[in-house]
């Protein structure tokens, strides 16, 4: 065996492999946790599950493998996003829209680190410090905080150490900046023209939380200002001479999915391999983990440089899993609160546009909620509107089923977020059209479930409700019935 094939026996552990459970049946994915951690994989990330099974799934994993390993998710709206039975919160935009957004901020990232706890989880992906500066953008929009440098930067570094305080790490992302974007990296390699001026502001909330969190996810994305035509993900200007130079950063650097187009398209070698020569130190989710691994054996065994990070990577790794090892039976901590602050946060997100609420919605008279579904999939829950309709009735609203009551005021309520693979951050022609049609109704007043600048060219006043959880249909009730009696 060479020295260099010696350093590379730990190659496992530069990976994270997915579990998606919400895609596959549970016998094929514990299959795929048996094959990983018989490659000595780094990790697991976890995708749709119900709480308790994924609980018990994370203990199963760690009795396996009986050494430290990184159990994460993606918990950008509560550890509800992926957990069924868990809580979800308004997602950073809205949050950023409450009255007091830094309590909010630090409330949401303290419970989504407890709960993540006590399911087994130790890194949560999560914050996005993109900024949301491109209207166009189909992948970042309500996930960001916002378009101004300094307010996401004191949000997200707010959410950080919420998170961290409770013995979770997070993860800012996507780094250099993923707001200016036109195209979503999941299914294409996006390119910034911007120049290295204009770029600084998108730098600016990574800066500020670089001596402070965990861990910092890259952008598959291509900045030509900051050095390489490439993604950041494989491009070292980006990680070792920005990132770590001239930013500082000293902790883990993580790749966004390998299996995603931005990643892969184009790559002049094997992608898991440039990505741990560029500067990452965690490669996530590879469309092949078997052969992923085999590459970079082959490159550390060849390569003097690939040897040499992956050592470094290895080292860094192992020093901050030891400062958030994941937390288990009685020291996983207590979830216990007040179940009231997570729905008191999502009806104060809730926004009125546009002006005030008409007068002739009326509580008393018959309203009829009627439902646009603008996103690929519905998700699988009770069917869009009836949390609405049941807390709007539980107010004491008089709502009339669809159809029965063609003279009713109506409530038109409208789903649209960022989602990947969906390739717009407007409503798509069909959706438009619809929407269109029902806002040509003299009494009709619009709630929407995705970005506030779905609202701009509606001339008339509407809600904006920023995300399709249930939660926030049940907030947008609420926060409407209030305005209209006048309570809020």
């Amino acid at each position: 065996m060479s020295p260099n094939l010696e350093t590379a026996v730990g190659v496992g552990q530069l990976f994270l492999e997915a579990l998606r459970l919400d895609l596959e049946p549970l016998d094929a994915v514990r299959r795929r946790i048996y094959d990983a951690l018989a490659l000595q994989v780094g990790g697991f990330l976890f995708f749709g599950a119900e709480a308790d099974a994924a609980a018990r799934l994370a203990e199963e994993i760690l009795d396996s493998a009986d050494r430290p390993l990184w159990l994460a998710a993606d918990l950008e709206r509560g550890a509800g996003q992926h957990f069924r039975g868990l809580t979800t919160f308004p997602p950073p935009a809205a949050l950023a829209a409450h009255p007091d957004p830094g309590q909010a901020v630090r409330e949401a990232a303290r419970r989504t680190a407890l709960e993540a706890r006590s399911l087994g989880l130790n890194l949560a992906l999560a914050p996005v410090l993109d900024l949301d500066v491109e209207a166009q953008n189909p992948i970042v929009g309500i996930r960001s905080f916002g378009a101004d440098p300094g307010l996401v930067a004191t949000l997200g570094g707010s959410w950080i150490e919420a998170c961290q305080n409770e013995g979770v790490a997070a993860c800012a992302k996507h780094f250099p900046g993923h707001g200016r974007t036109t195209a979503d990296s999941h299914a294409e390699l996006p390119v910034v023209d911007a120049d290295s001026e204009a770029l600084e502001a998108d730098l600016q909330p990574f800066r500020a939380v670089a001596g402070n969190v965990a861990c910092v996810m890259t952008a598959h994305v291509a900045f030509p200002a900051l050095g390489g035509d490439g993604p950041a993900t494989l491009e070292p200007a980006i990680l070792g001479d920005l990132l770590r130079g001239e930013l500082g950063f000293e902790g883990l650097i993580l790749t966004d999915a390998l299996n995603m187009s931005g990643a892969r398209d184009g790559a002049a070698e094997t992608p898991e391999v440039a990505a741990l020569r560029a500067g990452c130190d965690l490669l996530l989710y590879p469309p092949d983990l078997a052969a992923a691994i085999s590459a970079v054996e082959r490159a550390a065994d060849s390569a003097g440089r690939v040897a040499d990070r992956l050592r470094e990577s290895l080292g860094r790794a192992e020093r901050v899993l030891g400062r958030f090892e994941v937390a288990r039976g009685a020291d996983a901590g207590s979830t216990a609160g007040d179940e009231s602050t997570p729905a008191a946060i999502a009806a104060e997100c809730v926004m009125p546009v546009g002006g005030a609420v008409p007068a002739w919605l009326d509580p008393s008279e018959p309203v009829t909620v009627a439902t646009i579904w603008d996103d690929r999939q519905e998700p699988a829950r009770p069917p869009f509107g009836e949390g609405f309709r049941a807390a709007l009735r539980a107010a004491g609203w008089r709502v009339a089923a669809p159809g029965s009551a063609p003279d009713s005021s109506l409530i038109v309520l409208v789903a649209s977020t960022p989602q990947a693979w969906k390739g717009t951050a407007s409503l798509t022609l069909t959706g438009q059209a619809a929407f269109e049609g029902a806002l040509a109704r003299e009494r009709a007043f619009p709630v929407v479930f995705g970005h506030a600048r779905l609202l701009a060219g509606v001339d008339r006043p509407g809600l904006c409700a920023w995300a399709t959880e249930p939660a926030m249909e049940t907030a947008a009730a609420r926060r409407l019935d209030g305005l209209v009696r006048g309570t809020e």
